[in-house]
């Protein structure tokens, strides 16, 4: 009858409308579920941050302002780092402009002249490039002459507070572009320069690169022999190696103690 019908019709309606709500509550889910795990990265740039949210935006800024420079160890550095390289070579200063980045690295770990730079650098009343002129009678006498030129190019362009990372940075590309691999050798007592040079002719061959740095340290606790280090993450600053030999007799001593059954604690 119609009125069977006309029953039967709004329970089916009803079934439907169900279904659809429930189909809308799992394609929502599904969609959160997507947007969570598959959020687009913010544009990277000069002012931009790659990251999710504002908590990982807040991270990285504060990162770019550790040394005030609001330059990170990417884009405009490398850039910098590149311009300064491509001026030495122009000039025929290399030897020059790198004995000059390696003695203005050094400066920075120097209490008394980071002191001098930050009363320059935070100082009203003169600007940028007389800064940057100040900061090279800080640096003097330089090697070369493109570097108090870079220095001032650096203050045009409203950068001074980067000259460390830029610095850090020119030395990190000098040793991948001239293959040279930075090697700490610890040791008892102070090898000789013969010492040295043996060691250093070994590890060319071992690291596979044309060129190596020997950087010697002593450790009396090593008891004698010595232990290499190389294949640092930042050359620089030789941090995280990823290769290194013990070659040391308190670390004989401890693999003998430990076959014997001694705990190395007692």
């Amino acid at each position: 009858s119609l009125s069977s019908l006309g029953v039967f019709a709004r329970a089916f309606l009803a079934m439907m409308r169900g279904r659809v709500a429930v189909v809308g509550l799992l394609v929502c889910g599904l969609y959160g579920l997507i947007s969570v795990a598959f959020t687009p990265s913010l544009n990277v740039g000069m002012g931009g941050v790659a990251g999710r949210g504002a908590s990982a935006q807040h991270s990285t800024r504060i990162q770019r302002n550790a040394d005030g420079s609001m330059l990170t160890p990417f884009g405009p550095v490398v850039t910098y780092a590149k311009a300064l390289m491509d001026a030495a070579r122009e000039k025929g200063e290399d030897v020059q402009v790198t004995q000059d980045v390696l003695m203005i690295k050094d400066k920075f770990k120097e209490e008394e002249w980071l002191d001098k730079l930050v009363t320059v650098q935070n100082d009203p009343r003169i600007t940028e490039v007389q800064k940057a002129k100040k900061i090279v009678d800080l640096l003097t006498p330089l090697k070369s002459t493109v570097m108090p030129k870079f220095i001032v190019f650096l203050a045009k362009k409203n950068r001074l507070n980067g000259i460390k990372v830029i610095m850090f940075e020119y030395v990190q590309s000098m040793y991948y572009k001239q293959s040279i691999t930075p090697i700490r050798v610890t040791s008892a007592q102070r090898l000789t320069e013969d010492q040295l040079q043996k060691i250093g002719e070994k590890m060319k061959g071992k690291v596979g690169t044309t060129d190596v740095k020997l950087v010697a340290e002593v450790d009396p606790n090593l008891i004698g022999g010595l232990t290499l280090e190389w294949g640092y993450t930042d050359p620089v600053n030789l941090y995280a190696p990823t290769h290194g030999v013990d070659l040391s007799l308190k670390n004989i001593l401890n693999k003998r103690a430990l076959q014997k059954g001694v705990v190395d604690a007692l």
